[in-house]
């Protein structure tokens, strides 16, 4: 059995692992097969066990990070 979540896959890799569980737990709420929704929600612990690692200094310089790849790409470069 494998899980697939575009959505919540992309924002895993982006390590925004907060809106990742959250993600989850809407997948969560669509599934019935009990075997899937007990490996949904060890993802979705594994998200918040990440997002519990991440200092807020580490968030606000990854943030700030991302932002300014994003200026740079909105400038045209």
């Amino acid at each position: 059995m494998e899980l697939k979540d575009t959505i919540a896959e992309s924002l895993e890799s982006r390590g925004l692992w907060r809106r990742a569980a959250y993600r989850w737990l809407t997948v969560l709420d669509n599934i019935t097969d009990d075997a899937a929704r007990e490996a949904i929600i060890r993802r979705r612990e594994r998200c918040l066990g990440h997002a519990a690692n991440l200092s807020p200094d580490g968030r606000r310089s990854e943030t700030r990070r991302l932002y300014k790849i994003q200026s740079r790409y909105n400038d045209g470069y």
